[in-house]
């Protein structure tokens, strides 16, 4: 009797993401299977439901090992690098998932926004809440003056992830802007200027 292939999870998510891709999260897990080289029932071993392959294919299934962290990260009188460093890993975690989902978005593949499971919420809304919790515990200890923490956490998340979509944007089209001036800043200059304008704002009062 002929032993099914050995196929790691990360093998069905690049099929499956490769798939969702070119046929958008409509695709048929058959389809997916015959792109792995294994069978339907497999895929279903792995992942309990089409939807769950499909964000765990976009990178968007569970939280990243920096959102762990940042749960339950202690603010220090570092705080301004320590943003710096949170704001450079959700700007990594961005340039890798939203190229794709805006990719099936453009080819009318997905809904937007996609659906997410109710224990599961979208990144930006995850990514904002979470930081507001971070500086509220920055305040607290003194370490940031008294500001509207969730106001700051939207400020970082929408800035970072309309850098990527404009970047990402820019960086296909085949003809310049009239009103472009400037090249997009490369990812450390932004994340620079970002948490120095907004440090003006926010920095404790001494």
């Amino acid at each position: 009797m002929a032993r099914t292939p050995k196929i790691t999870n990360e093998e069905i998510l690049a099929a499956a993401r490769q798939v969702f891709l070119e046929q958008g999260i409509g695709a048929s897990t058959l389809a997916i299977a015959e792109k792995a080289g294994i069978s339907e029932a497999s895929i279903f071993k792995r992942f309990r439901t089409k939807q769950a392959l499909f964000l765990a294919a976009m990178g968007i299934a569970e939280m990243p090992q920096w959102v762990k962290v940042l749960m339950n990260q202690t603010p220090t009188a570092e705080i301004k690098s320590e943003l710096t460093e949170i704001c450079q890993q959700m700007l990594a975690f961005y340039q890798e998932v939203l190229p794709r989902v805006m990719m099936m978005m453009v080819q009318g593949n997905t809904p937007y926004p996609p659906q997410f499971p109710p224990q599961l919420p979208p990144p930006p809304v995850r990514d904002s809440q979470l930081l507001a919790q971070f500086l509220d515990r920055a305040i607290a200890q003194g370490h940031l003056r008294s500001i509207d923490s969730l106001t700051i956490g939207h400020m970082i998340t929408g800035s970072i992830t309309n850098y990527v979509i404009t970047k990402n944007v820019l960086s296909k089209l085949s003809f310049p802007l009239p009103f472009a001036k400037r090249e997009p800043l490369e990812p450390e200059a932004f994340i620079h200027n970002l948490i120095e304008t907004l440090w003006s704002g926010i920095a404790p009062n001494r």
